[in-house]
Parts: C-alpha cells; structure tokens; sequence
C-alpha cells in the first residue's frame, strides 16, 4: 500500500489537500463562531453607555423599614451578578423642597448622597462629613446667594403613627451648606442621573417654581429621618469579568432576586445586554454554517471528482487485484485504503488549517483583544467531516468495484459506467426540493443553507450531461466543413471526463464567488439605507437651546456661512406605542438630510401661509371698537383680548377693552400690551365669564387699530382665519370692511371665542407615516413643547427620517409662531448638516460656539452604519465573501489537478493528431479550446446560479441583529458586483486554463502516438 501511495504522491497529496480542506471547512463554522460571539460580547459592552451596561437596584423606605439604608440592598445582590460587576455604587435621594430665599416659595429639590461623590466633583470648600451638612450647585450658589454657613431646612416626611399626636407636624432637617460643587465629565460613575443642570428651569407641572440643583449631603444624613426616602445600589458593569457564560447566569441571578426580593425595583440591563448577545449569537448559528456549508459542500464535490480520477488510475490495478484471485470484496479493500489513508491524513491538517484562518479572519474582522476560544463542538464538526469524506470517496469507488475485468482492462472507460447515475439523480432531486421549499416557505434551517449550493452542483450535472452531446454535435457539424480544430475540440469535450468534471467544479465554484460578492454588497447597501434613515443626515448635531427660534436662529447661523444645515426637534411621547413628532423646517430639511431618506417626502403642504406675521411696533394699543351683543346666564361682561406671541416664542394676551355692562356700546381702546420684545399678534379673543351654560352672541367692530400710532395690518382679506358660524357651535368670525373689522361673536357655554391670524395654518399640515395613517385625517399628536398639536394628514409614506415608520413631520417654524417653547427634559433639539467631513463639522462647532449655543454630542450617518457593521449579522456575511474567493482557489487547483492526472493521455491523442497530418497550429488551438470551453460555460451557469441562489437564500438570512419594518430590505441584485465578480473568477481561471493548455502543449512529442514515454 505504502509502495502504491509513493508511486501516486502526487495525487495522494490532492486527495489529502482536499480532504483537509473539507476538515477546514468543518472545524472552522464553531471556532469562527464562538470568535463571532465574542465579538459580540466586546462590541455590546464597550460601544453602550456605562448607563445602559449598569444595573440598578432601588428599594423605597416603607412603614415597616422606615429606617432602612443601602447597605442592606447591597447584601442582597447575588453572588452571579457581583461576579460580572465592579465595586457598587450605594446611594439615597429624597424628592422633597426647600426655600431657597426668605420670602419665596419653596422649589422642588432632590437631597441625595453617593459613594464617593466628592471624588467625581470639584468642591469649593469641603465635603460633607456629618449629618446635615450639604454641597449646594455653583449655579445655586450664586443665583439664590448661598455660601458656606447658609443654613437650609427641608421637611421630614412622615408615615401614620410616626408620631403619636396625629396633628403634630415633625420637626424640619437643618442642612448648612460646607462648600459648593461643579460637576466633572464622568459618565462612568454618574450613569446619566447628574446632579446639576436643574438650577433656574422653571416646569409648567410644577407651578413654574424655580428647579433647584441636587443637595449633595451624607449616608448621616437619611438615619432617623426621611422615612420615603429611596435607597440605591448601582452595579456597574465588569468588561473584564464579563463573558458568554458569565453574563447568563447574572440575567438568570437578577430574575430570581425579583422573584424573592419583590420590595426591590431591578432594572433589566443584565437581561437585555444577554438577550442582545443571544440575537446575535442566533444569527451566527445562520449565518456561518450557511457559508462554511457551501464551500464545504464544493470541497466535498472535488474530493468526489478527484477520488473519481483516482479510481480511473486504479483501474488496471482492481482488474489485476481480480484476476490474482481477489474477491470484490478483498478489491474494494485494496482501493479504499489506498484513497482512504490520504483523506485520514487531511483532517489534523485541515484543523490545523481552521484555526490558522480562524486567527487571520478574527484580526482583520472582529474587535481587538476578544479571546480565542476553541470549543467541544469542533470534534462532531470533525467527525462529520471524516463521515461525509470517507463516503464521498466510496461513492466515486463504487462504479469501478462493480465493473467486470474485461471493462477494467479496457484503456478506454465504457461511456455505461461514466460518472455515478445514482449520485447526480440524488443532487438534482434534492437541489429541486431544496428550492421549491424555499419559494414556498415551508423549508428552513441547515437544509435551506445547502440549497444555493446544490443547486449550483444540479446545474452543473446536468450541464455535464448535456455540453458534451452539444459538444460532440458541433464537432460533427465542424468536420463537415472542414474545420479541424473546433472538430477535435469538440470530440476531446465530449470524450473526457475531466472537462465535465472542470465544468461541474467551475459552475459552484463560480456561483459561490459571485454569491458572496452579492450578498456582502447587498447587505452593506440595506445597513446603510438603514443608518441614513435613522440618523436622518450625514451629521446631527445636538444642541442645547430652550425654543423653537433659537434652534432656527442656530440653524440660520450656519446657513449663513454656506453650510447645509437644518434645524430639527424631536420628541417621543412616553408612550412607546405612540408616534413620534419631528418638527423641522422643510425647506432646509431637504439641503442637510440624506437624499433616500427624503425622496418620497413633498415639503409643498408644510409650506408657511402667504400671510405674513404682524409685528406689533410698539406697546400701546389705541383703537375705537362698539358693540351689539346679547349676554344670558351671566352678569360679567365679555371683554376684548388681543392674542400676543413673543420673539422667543412666549405667549401674552392684552385686554383691550370690556365690551360694556349694557347690550349696546363703545369706547376708546387705550390699553398696554405689555409685549415689546419682537412681539407678532396671534389672535384676537372674546373671553367671556367662564360659566357654564352662558352664552354671548352679537357683533363687535373695531376701527382704527393701532399700536403706538402705527395702524396694525388686520384689515386684509386673507389675514384672519376663523371658522364660519354654525349652528350649535361657538365661533368668532372676523371680516374686513374697509379699515375696520366686523367681529360676529357666537360664544355657547361659557367659551371663550378667537379668531387666529392666517400666519399660521389650522390644524397644522403634517406628513405621516404609518400604517394607520390616512390622508386628510385630523388628530391630536405630541408637540415638541410636550403639549398637544392638531395637525391635518396631508401625505402619507412609508418611512420618516429619524422618526422611521412610526411618527409625524411638521413645520418648526410655523410652531414656532405659535408657541416657541420646547421640552427641554423630553425634546431631542439638532442641527442636521449637509456635509460629515471633519472640517465642516469643526467650522459648525465654532460658529455654534461664537453664537453661545451648546453642543451637546455630534453624531454621524458613518458611526452609525459602523455599529451595523459591527454585528453578528455583518460579521457573518462577509465570510461568504472570503467564501468565495476559496471557492475559486479551489477550482483553479482541481483544474492543475486535473489537468496533472490526465495529460499523459491528452498528449497522446495530440501526437496522434500531428501524426495524421493536423497541423501544430490547429492542434494548439483545439487544445486552448477544449480547456477554455467548459471553463467559460462553467462561469456563465456559475454566475447564473449565484443570481438565482441570492433570490432564494437572500430573504433567509438576517440583514440586522434586530429587524426593522423600514426601510425594507432591498435584495435585489448589486449588479456592479455581480458583473465584477463574474469577471475576476472568469479571468482567473481562464488564465490558469489557458496556462494549463500551454503546458500540455509543449509536452507533446510525435512518440508518444507510438506508446513511447512522455
């Protein structure tokens, strides 16, 4: 045996090549997914928030633990969860108020203590020490005065039967102030819940009180008192200690702390970070076996053909084995072993081969640093590599073992026993079903993994099958007209198994390149369409403005200086099934945001009114205004209010004048406005006495209105907008009649009526998205004040850009005329820039800078599309890449392979050739053609495949770690690559065709017809 593996060395050593790769291919899926997984791991610990990584468990003071602190919550943390955490974070806080100076009102105040908060704070003074004593915000300090020594109370609150008199009030906590506090950037160790920012921001919730920064006091501080105080440990998070077995057990850890523990309020970061990494670790059981499986099922293919040329050697030597008096049985025995010993041999090489790629791939793909893992599941990898090897090659073995002697000892194989029938019935059929569950849906799992693939290997089968009839019928046709070398080409086609076998090889190999090219660029198009409709513009950047003019005014800075910006507020209601409000000025919207994002939208219908705002000029109002009016249920009189809006936004209301005690009457308007700060008239109003079932109807005219002198332009006839008077309906109908206003005043039920100014359109126009939304459908949304807006659906799409498939596009500036106030707590206010170049991002921080307006973070559509590419899904697609171009390295070696097994008897026939007279010219051109024949046919039935595999496997495979409803996948063909693809592998391997044919050609000698040795 061994003397017969010396004698074929060269053949041993390609069945050993290829049995490695297999092997490779095996050992490969579970190694470079476990590194997948890990990179999983790192990408989702480092790229969050040290907020969004931290757990935090709460515990309210209660009746029965009055007097409870953190500690006693941190004793509770399982051992799980410690393992895989850094050093807890104990703290408390109490919502409560406190006079910040004599004669005010008390205003909403938190009193907290932190670990080692002086440690993360610039303290001018000292750091509390004892109870009582407390850090106060340099913005509170110099707002409300305050200095070290400046005594504070706060009230205690109290639960029944604290005290034993109910009507005793408890005694208030004493705090003095030791020294005053400024914030250090640490968002490691204040995980989003900052103490400063509040100082001087006034909440419409909270009466417009004042805010107050947090007190920053001592654990002390809470013993004996506050008994609502909340106690809370935070659990930052370990990157080092975290692994793929350690974060589960915390999630499963947290989930029975919640079980036994239901006093206590746990956040579910351990368990979304988990499920997060379980997602992708899902998609990685896809996606890698997919790749790995089709060039697995390629090398497997070639192991096939080049066990079939081995055997087709062996020939002579099964029929001598037979004739010395060996069984079938004793022959089989004797082949087998000798195919058998190199496919052994090629698996430690081909596990070798797999972590040597695992490291290469693992450092020009994944994150640095992840360990290297090589899992158990690599030995039932390995196994069923050495299972499918040793059967492919008793498959190939099969038809010669069944041969009788007098076939064998034929120099040329009977056409009945070509190839295996039984094998290429069993691809075809399945390559049939494979597919026609995929169209139809009702195949998933490891066998729609295989079914590109086998599809590519039916196709070329069946090619193998009908090319060389086709061959042989053009080569008759040929030498008919006297055309020697497409004659002899197309004979040598038909007659030799090795160019059906370079054609079956080339056709998957070619549809696994071309594949591979596709689905990486298709995917990286969908991450992309993704990451520009969810950022919305190349750059966002945040700012921190508190109205609607000012961002606008920030946005028109940058305008100024020819950079495409635009300005955007975006709220999302605190309800997550509701739609989201973006409020932006449509006509920048469409300079600064992504084009995709912006293509369907028409920013026609969120267009400014052509009535322009009416700027008051002064401050005092002069006018003449009568009445006719009839008041039942009600003894107060209307009166006459003009509607202000302020420059920033504000809203004022004047009252003109009171529309008499009697029916009938007038009087002189000469009444202040008390607005004079860029002020713009929003409406003008009948309020009447508030009471119900009160009713006021009539008509009011008004001449000569004027501010300061100045006439107001009110009497155009487009300026007002009011609803017509209707039966049942209170309203306020304003008409122009030269230079007065006739006022038809029908108020029911105590309402007041107002008439707005046509600067603004009501309900405002709104382009929706969603699959609720229709056109012309009036309702009420969240505006980014945090109020509520009607708005009138006048478009309807698929996406929004940042909103995406659920939310609502208005006019800023139009709300801004309105009302320019923003939710400061709940508003995401940006600036939408046209260009992410470095340089241009820089220049609009300076600008921004120069125009005292804060930049909070900046944000880009490439960061965000680099997230993207950061994941399981990204990861594992572009292996079918690297797929591919092994796909094509393993054609280019079974066409040397091939051709090494075979020349002698290519030689041979071409000596014959020049023997009979054809020239050797004509002969080198039918041997270029016989060898550059089914390489070319292989490459258009390849790429031909690859199309049809992407329709079929494309929509099987996740795009994204967590799927989204728009935009919608675009699978269809990235003809570019698909055309480039096509064009590499056809270079490549018709090269090393034409290389081949050259070779064989030069090793011709006129002898060897003869049977002399070549």
């Amino acid at each position: 045996m061994w003397a017969a593996l010396r004698h074929r060395r060269g053949q041993v050593v390609a069945l050993a090549l290829v049995s490695a790769l297999v092997a490779t291919c095996a050992a490969f899926a579970p190694i470079f997914a476990r590194s997948i997984d890990q990179g999983l791991l790192r990408t989702h610990v480092t790229q969050a928030d040290a907020e969004q990584t931290a757990t935090a468990i709460s515990r309210p003071r209660t009746a029965d633990a009055r007097d409870v602190l953190p500690a006693v919550v941190a004793e509770q943390v399982p051992a799980e969860l410690a393992a895989v955490s850094g050093d807890p974070v104990e703290a408390m806080r109490q919502s409560t108020r406190v006079v910040p100076e004599a004669g005010k009102q008390a205003s909403p105040v938190v009193l907290r203590s932190r670990t080692d908060a002086c440690d993360h704070l610039e303290v001018d003074g000292r750091c509390p020490q004892a109870a009582g004593e407390i850090l106060v915000s340099g913005a509170d300090a110099k707002a409300w005065g305050w200095k070290v020594g400046t005594a504070l109370e706060i009230p205690d609150d109290t639960y029944p039967g604290r005290y034993p008199n109910v009507d005793a009030e408890p005694p208030p906590i004493d705090l003095t102030v030791v020294g005053t506090y400024t914030v250090r950037e640490d968002p490691g160790y204040w995980l989003g819940d900052r103490p400063d920012g509040k100082s001087g921001v006034t909440t419409p919730d909270l009466d417009n009180l004042p805010l107050v920064d947090d007190l920053i006091t001592t654990e002390a501080t809470f013993e004996g008192v506050l008994p609502k105080a909340t106690m809370l440990v935070v659990l930052p998070l370990d990157p080092q200690a975290a692994t793929l077995d350690s974060l589960p057990l915390a999630a499963q850890a947290v989930e029975r702390m919640r079980e036994e523990h239901p006093e206590l309020d746990v956040d579910d970061t351990a368990t979304s970070l988990t499920d997060g990494i379980a997602a992708g670790r899902d998609q990685t059981a896809i996606i890698v076996p997919f790749v790995t499986v089709q060039l697995a099922l390629l090398s497997v293919l070639v192991l096939f053909l080049v066990a079939q040329s081995g055997v087709d050697q062996r020939r002579h030597d099964v029929a001598l084995a037979r004739l010395r008096g060996r069984s079938r049985a004793g022959a089989r025995r004797l082949l087998l072993t000798e195919l058998l010993v190199p496919v052994v041999l090629g698996l430690p090489v081909g596990f070798v081969c797999a972590v040597l790629l695992a490291v290469l791939v693992r450092r020009s793909m994944l994150p640095r640093g992840i360990p290297f893992e090589i899992p158990l599941a690599v030995l039932p990898w390995l196994l069923g590599s050495l299972v499918v090897s040793v059967l492919a090659v008793a498959l190939a073995a099969r038809p010669v073992l069944r041969e009788p002697v007098n076939d064998l000892l034929r120099s040329v194989r009977p056409s009945s026993a070509s190839g295996s029938v039984v094998v290429e019935v069993v691809v075809v059929v399945l390559a049939v079903i494979g597919v026609v569950g995929l169209a139809t849906g009702a195949l998933s799992g490891p066998a729609a993994l295989a079914t590109p693939t086998l599809l590519a290997i039916a196709v070329g089968v069946l090619a193998a099958r009908i090319v060389p009839r086709l061959a042989a019928r053009r080569a008759r046709s040929a030498m008919r007209r006297g055309r020697v070398a497409a004659a002899v080409a197309g004979h040598a086609v038909a007659r030799r198994p090795a160019a059906r076998r370079v054609l079956v090889v080339t056709t998957v190999a070619t549809a696994l390149a071309v594949f591979g090219a596709n689905a990486v660029v298709v995917a990286d198009r969908n991450r992309l369409a993704r990451a520009e409709l969810e950022t919305g513009a190349p750059a966002v950047v945040s700012v921190d403005v508190a109205t609607a003019p000012e961002l606008l005014s920030a946005a028109g800075t940058l305008q100024e200086s020819d950079i495409a910006a635009a300005p955007v507020a975006i709220i999302q209601p605190r309800d997550e099934d509701a739609e989201a409000t973006l409020a932006t000025d449509p006509q920048w919207l469409f300079r600064a945001a992504n084009p995709d994002a912006v293509a369907d939208l028409d920013p026609r219908p969120l267009a400014l009114p052509d009535q322009e705002p009416i700027e008051v000029p002064g401050r005092t109002a002069t006018a003449r205004v009568s009445w006719d009016l009839a008041s039942e249920g009600s003894e107060d009189p209307p009166e006459l209010v003009l509607d202000l809006t302020t420059g920033t936004g504000d809203k004022r209301s004047a009252r003109l004048t009171t529309l008499g005690s009697k029916a009938r009457g007038s009087a002189r308007v000469d009444a202040d406005l008390f607005c004079t700060d860029d002020c713009r008239v929003a409406g003008i109003r009948v309020a009447t006495s508030g009471f119900p079932g009160s009713s006021v109807d009539g008509t009011v005219e008004i001449s000569g209105l004027a501010v300061d002198g100045k006439p107001l332009p009110v009497t155009g006839p487009r300026t007002w907008d009011s609803d017509a008077a209707a039966a049942g309906r209170s309203s306020l109908t304003v008409t122009p009649k030269g230079d007065d206003l006739h006022l038809e005043v029908a108020a029911l039920d105590g309402a007041d009526v107002t008439a707005h100014v046509a600067d603004v359109p009501r309900p405002l126009p709104a382009i929706a998205a969603g699959a609720d939304a229709e056109v012309d459908d009036v309702r009420s949304v969240t505006d980014v004040a945090g109020g509520q807006t009607e708005i009138e659906v006048a478009q309807v799409v698929d996406a929004l850009p940042a909103a995406t498939d659920h939310g609502v596009l208005v006019s800023l500036p139009a709300l801004a005329r309105t009302s320019g106030e923003l939710d400061t707590t709940r508003t995401q206010r940006q600036i939408w820039l046209g260009d992410a170049s470095p340089a241009t991002i820089e220049r609009a921080r300076d600008l921004l800078d120069d125009a005292d307006v804060p930049v909070r973070s900046v944000t880009t559509t490439t960061e965000a599309d680099r997230v993207y590419d950061q994941s399981a899904s990204a990861w594992g697609l572009q292996l079918a890449l690297l797929g591919g171009v092994l796909a094509v390295i393993l054609a280019a070696l079974v066409l040397v392979v091939l051709a090494i097994t075979g020349w002698r008897s290519s030689a041979r026939d071409l000596a014959a050739l020049r023997v009979s007279g054809v020239s050797s010219r004509a002969a080198a051109r039918a041997l270029r053609t016989e060898h550059l024949t089914s390489v070319a046919v292989g490459v258009v039935l390849g790429a031909l495949c690859a199309l049809a595999g992407s329709l079929i496997a494309l929509p099987e495979l996740p795009l994204f770690t967590t799927p989204a409803a728009v935009p919608v996948a675009d699978l269809a063909p990235a003809w570019l690559a698909v055309a480039a693809a096509t064009l590499v592998v056809a270079i490549v391997l018709l090269v090393v065709a034409r290389l081949i044919a050259g070779a064989i050609g030069r090793r011709v000698r006129l002898g060897a017809a003869q049977g002399e040795a070549t």
